[in-house]
């Protein structure tokens, strides 16, 4: 694959030397800003097998269920779901797009949701349907109605950041799955965020070569008005990615060089663990009054299909 074209607005014009050339494998990748429509993207015009960066660090399939991270993301998701009782229609159904191991899929299938999801890695998808017994999709998505029907909810949490051609599969997904009067809710990273520019490129979320985009509020709202959706609430804080986000941000600052999510799967060292408990206190103030200046580590935007008058 290569990355030519900015993945919003498809236009091969872009501004260059913004940021140092992140060099991944001897391989070098650039964030460029779009002359066009201003969104920020990973360039790389030789190609690469993006593939085999899935199946390390974060993209293991482990089961979870017993650790804190669990809990922090139960009360991450429970928040969503009780956002969607206020926001959303009645009926409770609902597609998570990109749904990994299944997580937001069981917590919503035990708010009483009927659930299906679209998860293109087979460990993850057959993990979702053998632990959490939902209805996975595992085909590649590039339009058309995925489980014959709409529903009345559309979720995708921190997928568009890694898709070459976003705003084509954003809008056919939302056109042809989701509810006319229904709701989406589209979370990214926010490469806008305290934590990012504090982190630069030991930023956890910038994740180079697997992050294509790197959206702004200012990108994501463009995106979303091109395509006809409304933004209905916008949330930049997250107990889960926002607060790693920011604790990786402080490590770095007093040289910690790893990738955090990984490092804690695979480490848990006395050293690794005594960093992140000492950052931790700090990491959650700084991100709740990022979050007061919509700088939070994350975008999660709830948006409605907008009603011409």
């Amino acid at each position: 694959m290569k990355i030519v074209l900015c993945p919003v607005c498809g236009s091969s014009d872009a501004e260059k030397n913004l940021y140092k050339p992140f060099v991944v494998d001897s391989l070098s990748y650039e964030i460029v800003r779009c002359k066009k429509c201003r969104h920020y993207f990973t360039f790389f015009n030789v190609p690469v097998d993006i593939d085999k960066y899935y199946d390390e660090k974060d993209y293991t399939v482990k089961d979870t269920r017993n650790s804190v991270f669990y809990k922090i993301q139960e009360a991450e998701y429970k928040k969503v779901l009780k956002r969607l009782e206020q926001l959303a229609p009645k009926e409770r159904a609902l597609i998570d797009f990109g749904a990994g191991k299944g997580l937001f899929l069981s917590f919503a299938a035990n708010a009483g949701y009927e659930v299906a999801g679209v998860e293109t890695s087979t460990p993850r998808a057959e993990y979702a349907r053998k632990v959490f017994d939902v209805q996975i999709s595992s085909d590649f998505y590039s339009g058309g109605v995925v489980f014959g029907k709409r529903f009345p909810v559309i979720t995708m949490f921190h997928v568009l950041e890694h898709i070459p051609d976003a705003k084509s599969l954003l809008g056919n997904l939302l056109n042809d799955n989701l509810d006319n009067d229904g709701v989406a809710v589209v979370e990214v990273p926010n490469f806008g965020s305290w934590q990012s520019k504090w982190g630069r490129e030991r930023w956890l979320h910038i994740d180079i070569p697997r992050h294509v985009s790197h959206f702004t509020s200012e990108s994501l709202t463009r995106l979303l008005d091109s395509l006809g959706y409304k933004i209905i609430r916008k949330d930049t804080f997250s107990l889960h990615l926002g607060i790693i986000g920011m604790i990786q941000t402080i490590m770095s600052k007093f040289g910690y060089r790893g990738f955090l999510i990984g490092d804690l799967k695979a480490k848990k060292n006395i050293r690794l663990m005594a960093g992140l408990m000492a950052a931790l206190p700090f990491a959650f103030i700084l991100e709740w009054f990022s979050s007061l200046t919509g700088r939070g580590g994350v975008l999660r935007y709830y948006v409605r299909k907008e009603v011409k008058g």
